[in-house]
């Protein structure tokens, strides 16, 4: 669906000011030069997931979708295949510019996953690429999940995704040194990311240096709070969501969510599986 000028114009007013985004309190080169983050992860993996929830837990499928946390808008370019309206929020200009440019179907807004409001609602809500893991206090997390609760109404599904605390802290999820590589037709990279783990907190924080050819070392830095299932669930309820599934895999197989590890991390440094929510809103 292309997006009329005066529906992004609106989108622009409802967000938060392009002129004056909030402190990301993180860094990525992936962010910095967002083709770069489509040519690290060239596929949508999560839209197997959506299409099977959509037959799963909707009545209809979704003529409507907000991707909150949208990065560089490569889940909402998938989505838009089958959903007609697609709108994305994504907090760096660097990212709604590069999605806007690359992906003109879509409305992308600027915008703090906490405070952002666009006056109306959506049949369908999601959060992925660990966005729900970068509120890092108590207050961050009842703020974004509002964001999805008041953009959503009565039968809309949220599906998100959190980095799973049990995985971290009771599994084989963290592993103080991770060493990773990039191999595309245009970027080719090495990588060596030291996380540190605050128990108390439950968060994960992550140093990342890029080793370019031909270029200075990039360094990366990133904190990310992790969520146990049942305060995730929570979270969600308190917000007005009916918690409708939570797996830690994509495939819908029960577990006991304690998040199983594979054999190797993913190409961003991570070892830990996800918590992925299913949930609608009951308000």
């Amino acid at each position: 669906m292309k997006v009329e000028p005066r529906l992004r114009q609106h989108a622009l007013r409802a967000g938060t000011p392009p002129t004056s985004p909030a402190d990301p309190g993180f860094r990525s080169l992936l962010y910095a030069q967002p083709h770069l983050y489509d040519l690290v992860f060239p596929s949508d993996t999560v839209l197997p997931m959506c299409l099977a929830a959509f037959r799963r837990y909707l009545p209809a499928p979704p003529r409507s979708a907000l991707d909150i946390g949208c990065g560089t808008g490569r889940h909402l370019d998938a989505l838009s295949q089958t959903v007609a309206e697609c709108w994305g929020v994504d907090l760096l200009e660097s990212n709604v510019a590069y999605a806007r440019s690359k992906r003109p179907q879509l409305c992308v807004v600027q915008g703090d996953t906490r405070t952002v409001r666009l006056g109306r609602t959506f049949d369908l809500v999601t959060s992925f690429g660990n966005a729900l893991s970068y509120a890092l206090t108590d207050t961050d997390l009842r703020q974004t999940a509002e964001t999805y609760a008041v953009h959503a109404h009565p039968g809309t599904l949220l599906v998100g995704d959190a980095l799973n605390a049990r995985a971290y802290l009771e599994g084989g999820g963290f592993r103080e040194r991770i060493e990773g590589r990039v191999d595309t037709t245009e970027f080719t990279a090495t990588s060596v990311s030291t996380h540190a783990l605050d128990r108390a907190t439950r968060r994960l924080s992550r140093t990342r240096i890029w080793r370019i050819p031909g270029r200075p070392d990039v360094e990366d830095y990133a904190a990310y709070r992790l969520l146990d299932p049942g305060e995730l669930r929570s979270l969600l309820e308190d917000a007005g969501f009916e918690i409708l599934a939570l797996y830690d895999n994509r495939e819908f197989r029960h577990s006991d969510l304690t998040g199983a590890v594979g054999a190797a991390p993913d190409v961003g440094g991570m070892g830990g599986r996800k918590l992925y929510a299913f949930a609608s809103h009951r308000r």
